[in-house]
């Protein structure tokens, strides 16, 4: 068997962030199987502000880091046209991003990183030439990352098995319709389907979206599967665990006014009764929601910014409560953050808000490792606090459930897919 595989990655260490751990990880129990890692990547980092150097003592000896030049653009303001629109309440203000968003969805209907592709797309033929190889795994968002496996399926045919990996869906992300404009909305639809029906198999991180996916095409049904996200047991190995002189509630994340709402449960926490707490958001928050937890008088809310993963791990180890929100909306169901896998292995309390029905609400009730609420319900929120703070539920950290989320067991899903395929 051909053990080579290249991974065309737009995000790779030192970027951070949750989405550059999926594939790196892949890369390291890919190694420790016998398999030689090629990675096609911008030699600038994609993340100019999030970065995490500590990642790269995740990538595997002996990988063959090929990288590109780019033309896409990094990090600007209207990366977040979307959420800043949202959370507008002046009508100018309105006006202006709405102006903006216009021409973000013309000049962008895939993404800002598609100036990547001509370079991913030129070293990833090389690469393949020069080292025979035929495995080929590509992730995204963003999903202009896509294209490259389009251009290279029509160039090299069945000489290559290429994987299409969704981190995160795309025609059925969560309020993509009132994101962007119908016509951008009515193109990505197509060039998602183009996608599907060009790659050998298609790798979705939830079995929600996987569904809702083969629903809506059939012929997935025989070319597809899902490989969530998970938790990489070395990351445990020797980790520090913080130690608070309060009751201490951690959030690690990305919050937007319309991505993850923490206001129904901050506004809870502040009429709370006689307790000495805290509330330690580690990652990313908009500056908009940000103000209007000061202006609300939180002072219990500290933001600490971007940590480093291993350094964000040590604080979810000694809070009393760790924290999941996701939006609450239809899309929003199906959605796993990488995160709760990690938070499944530490083993502590998590309170989780989001859609009345989700996958997310399974997987916590499937292994008793938290308490669920409505994101939206002060009641559900109420509730799921006083069984928390009194201590009346405690985790049951059964590992037998929770190695099936394992990276290394997730990386044996994305082999055998490969192996399935060398063998037909």
């Amino acid at each position: 068997m051909n053990n080579k595989i290249l991974m065309i990655v737009n995000a790779f260490p030192p970027s951070g962030e949750s989405g550059v751990q999926r594939p790196v990880k892949f890369m390291k129990y890919l190694a420790k199987d016998g398999w030689e890692n090629f990675v096609v990547t911008p030699r600038k980092p994609v993340m100019l502000k999030n970065r995490d150097a500590t990642l790269e003592k995740d990538v595997p000896a002996g990988t063959k880091v090929f990288k590109t030049g780019s033309w896409g653009i990094r990090e600007d303001k209207l990366t977040e046209v979307r959420f800043e629109l949202e959370a507008s309440v002046g009508l100018w203000e309105k006006l202006i991003w709405k102006v903006l968003k216009l021409f973000n969805d013309i000049l962008f209907p895939f993404d800002k990183q598609i100036g990547w592709v001509p370079f991913a797309v030129v070293k990833a033929m090389r690469v393949i030439r020069k080292y025979k190889i035929r495995n080929v795994y590509i992730t995204a968002s963003p999903f202009s990352a896509f294209l490259c496996g389009i251009i290279l399926k029509r160039i090299f045919g069945n000489r290559i098995f290429w994987v299409a990996d969704y981190r995160d869906a795309w025609q059925f992300a969560p309020l993509l319709k009132t994101f962007v404009l119908p016509f951008r909305y009515k193109y990505i639809c197509h060039m998602d389907e183009q996608v599907l029906s060009r790659a050998d198999y298609a790798v979705f991180s939830s079995p929600d979206v996987l569904k809702r996916y083969q629903e809506k095409y059939a012929w997935l049904k025989t070319k597809s599967d899902y490989i969530t996200n998970g938790y990489d047991e070395d990351d445990y190995t020797n980790l520090e665990t913080r130690k608070y002189d309060k009751f201490t509630f951690v959030y690690m994340g990305k919050l937007h006014p319309v991505k993850g709402n923490p206001l129904p449960l901050l506004r809870e926490l502040k009429n709370w009764p006689n307790l000495d707490l805290q509330y330690l958001h580690l990652g990313i928050i908009s500056q908009n929601l940000l103000q209007r937890i000061v202006q609300e008088g939180m002072s219990f809310f500290h933001f600490l910014g971007y940590k480093p993963h291993h350094e964000a791990l040590s604080y979810s180890a000694g809070a009393d409560i760790n924290v999941l929100i996701l939006n609450n909306d239809p899309d929003s169901s199906g959605v796993i953050p990488g995160k709760l896998f990690e938070l499944l292995r530490l083993g502590k309390p998590i309170l989780a808000l989001g859609p009345e029905t989700s996958t997310v609400r399974e997987i916590i009730n499937e292994t008793t490792s938290g308490i669920y609420a409505c994101s939206d319900d002060a009641g559900q929120i109420r509730n799921a606090l006083e069984q928390l703070i009194n201590g009346s539920f405690q985790p049951r950290q059964d590992m037998q459930l929770i190695e099936q989320y394992s990276r290394k067991a997730c990386t044996e899903k994305l082999a055998a897919i490969y192996l399935k395929r060398a063998k037909a």
